[in-house]
């Protein structure tokens, strides 16, 4: 711990005297692809699709380990103090849920299980407003940072998307699904930014995870209460303008 101290100690001044001066402001526009799921202790890697025809298929525990692919958008205003230091206020556009495996259907005219196969998400789109902290490292003429924060998410709408074969038949649903009104949570990631040396601003690059804490929707189901987290992981692309002081 006293070496890990006495390291950063050291290379904290050099990072901030390797750059020229970059206190200011910055708005960075960024988007990209998101893979989202729900996972917790009690999430089950199987489960089963309820209902008697697309009008009220719902899968009977929707949190799952698999990924579901999404997108996001949005923007991100820091305040840089120093070289080596800003905070951010952000807000984004982002697709959670899951991908649900629901893998058999209860068939009351057969009085038994009949298999499914094809796909079903749980479509959960959530403005959030974030708050990254970023700590940067100089690259030659570049920079790589890391950044860390809190975030609050709120619920847009929430669905259930099915295509799939039930018993040798297809069938396409999409219906209503609860998911949590708010999430607070936090953000970790790391990004890159590539000067661009005739231009007020830099292309950047990045990779973020973001989890929620806190109770999750489905807690008081009765009889299967479920405990998870919601989670995606997002590479994003952007472009990031800057008005440095001189």
């Amino acid at each position: 711990m006293k070496k890990t101290a006495l390291l950063l100690l050291l290379i904290l001044p050099l990072v901030s005297q390797a750059q020229d001066n970059k206190k200011g402001i910055s708005l960075s526009l960024k988007g990209g692809l998101t893979l989202a799921n729900m996972y917790g202790e009690d999430v089950q890697s199987e489960t089963d699709l309820n209902g008697s025809s697309p009008d009220n298929f719902y899968a009977n525990n929707p949190a799952s380990n698999r990924l579901k692919p999404g997108m996001n958008f949005g923007g991100v205003l820091d305040f840089r103090f120093s070289n080596l230091l800003s905070l951010g206020i952000g807000t984004s556009y982002i697709q959670k849920g899951d991908r649900i495996n629901a893998t058999q259907h209860w068939n009351n005219d057969l009085q038994d299980f009949e298999p499914v196969d094809g796909r079903i998400d749980w479509i959960q789109n959530y403005l959030t407003l974030d708050v990254p902290l970023k700590i940067y490292f100089p690259v030659k003429e570049n920079e790589l940072y890391l950044q860390g924060g809190p975030t609050f998410a709120k619920l847009l709408n929430s669905k259930e998307k099915g295509k799939v074969t039930v018993g040798g038949t297809d069938y396409t649903y999409e219906n209503d699904r609860g998911a949590n009104d708010t999430e607070p949570g936090f953000l970790l990631g790391a990004g890159y930014l590539w000067s661009m040396t005739d231009k007020p601003g830099d292309i950047l690059i990045e990779f973020i995870w973001n989890r929620t804490v806190g109770k999750s929707y489905g807690r008081d189901l009765i009889p299967n209460p479920m405990h998870y987290y919601n989670q995606t992981f997002s590479l994003n692309v952007g472009y990031r303008f800057n008005w440095y002081k001189e």
